[in-house]
């Protein structure tokens, strides 16, 4: 793929070059947002990306005068990726239930009202619902052939090796049942909100509310995830329109980033839109 790419740029040299937007003293920073997508639990899920990228042109007129070769670095960082989990745990708390009673009269002829609470314990195990959350960086050195065909327009194609941080966490606990076959329904969870208002013989009105989820409070069996350190590459096209001498847009196609890992899926940096600034 990489010999069909350069063989299109050096076909495109023929083209006419109506003004030169890059050369050798050229050095870039830019600023992007895109879109992504990972890969967990059989499903692949959409991320949000961010890019931080600086390049220098480190060789004008390079095989050809419209061509010319730039180094630099990118920083991505992507998050989302989210899908669900079944979780198992313990838990043992306390729970309060308020009953707040309005009384017709407090023994003197004027109504009052008091607020009454009481503690109940519980405890057990079960299961829950949790949503995995996916946070990426990554770090890699960059080489880019850049095409000045165009005046204003810089086209590029980019490749570039390096690491990334992959982290899955856990949050958004609800209890929740599996059906297991031979046994049935298993949960052992409850989450509950509980309101009444009732009104007493005597007129008195009474309001009970009281609520409670175990999976707020428990202790988890499954290990935390921890910060997995990956393999990262981007291969990619691109191309920046200079709005003036200092200041462009630009947009990327492709692998933009893109983190491998046979534990936790593979996530992907596709597409990323941003500002250029040239000094």
């Amino acid at each position: 793929m990489k010999s069909s790419v350069l063989s299109i740029v050096l076909a495109c040299a023929s083209v006419p070059v109506f003004g030169q937007t890059i050369d050798e003293s050229s050095r870039f920073i830019e600023l992007g947002i895109g879109a992504g997508a990972s890969e967990g639990s059989g499903d692949t899920k959409g991320m949000f990306t961010q890019r931080l990228a600086a390049e220098w042109i480190v060789k004008d007129n390079f095989l050809s005068p419209q061509l010319a070769l730039g180094v630099g670095f990118q920083i991505d960082n992507a998050v989302g990726g989210r899908y669900a989990t079944v979780v198992d745990g313990k838990y043992d708390y306390r729970y309060t239930t308020t009953v707040v009673k309005h009384k017709k009269d407090n023994g003197h002829g004027r109504p009052v009202t008091t607020t009454e609470t009481r503690s109940t314990r519980r405890n057990g195990a079960g299961l829950a619902l949790a949503d995995v959350t996916r946070d990426n960086i990554d770090f890699m050195p960059t080489v880019s052939l850049h095409g000045k065909f165009i005046d204003r327009f810089d086209l590029y194609a980019t490749f570039g090796l390096g690491f990334g941080i992959m982290t899955n966490s856990l949050g958004n606990f609800e209890p929740t049942e599996i059906y297991v076959p031979g046994v049935g329904n298993v949960g052992g969870m409850e989450k509950k909100t509980y309101y009444d208002k009732s009104t007493m013989a005597n007129g008195d009105v009474w309001e009970t509310r009281y609520s409670y989820n175990d999976a707020d409070h428990a202790e988890w069996n499954k290990k935390p995830y921890k910060a997995k350190a990956v393999f990262a590459c981007a291969f990619y096209l691109g191309a920046r329109y200079f709005i003036n001498d200092s200041w462009g847009v630009n947009a990327q196609f492709g692998l933009v980033s893109a983190d491998v890992s046979k534990k936790y899926g593979n996530s992907y940096n596709i597409l990323s839109v941003g500002a250029t600034y040239r000094f």
